[in-house]
């Protein structure tokens, strides 16, 4: 990961009108701000940080399901490991990994 580029607060300040219209760019990324070129703040969008508490709750879901699998002595297959994956990554949701499940003991 490359470092972020850092604005010092006076460059925040004077830019800050500036700063806020290029987060709201699509696929803009963070803004850091600090004393010393040294990060103490990260300026983004809304749209930027529901994407990363979504994802943060969606890991914490699937952490807390894998452990109540394993607190009743259980251990995930390959493939449902795979699919607690895809739901943590956001590229599964938990309906589809319910169907599949449900589909494969279906047969």
């Amino acid at each position: 990961m490359l470092l972020p580029q850092v604005l010092s607060f006076r460059e925040f300040r004077a830019g800050l009108a500036a700063t806020l219209k290029r987060v709201q760019e699509p696929d803009a990324e963070p803004v850091f701000v600090g004393a010393h070129r040294r990060p103490e703040a990260v300026v983004m969008s809304v749209a930027h940080y529901r994407c990363l508490r979504e994802a943060a709750e969606r890991r914490e879901a699937v952490d807390e399901a894998l452990a109540s699998v394993r607190l009743e002595g259980l251990e995930p297959s390959p493939e449902g490991l795979r699919m607690f994956g895809a739901v943590a990554a956001g590229t599964m949701t938990t309906d589809e990994m319910r169907e599949q499940i449900l589909a494969r003991y279906r047969r």
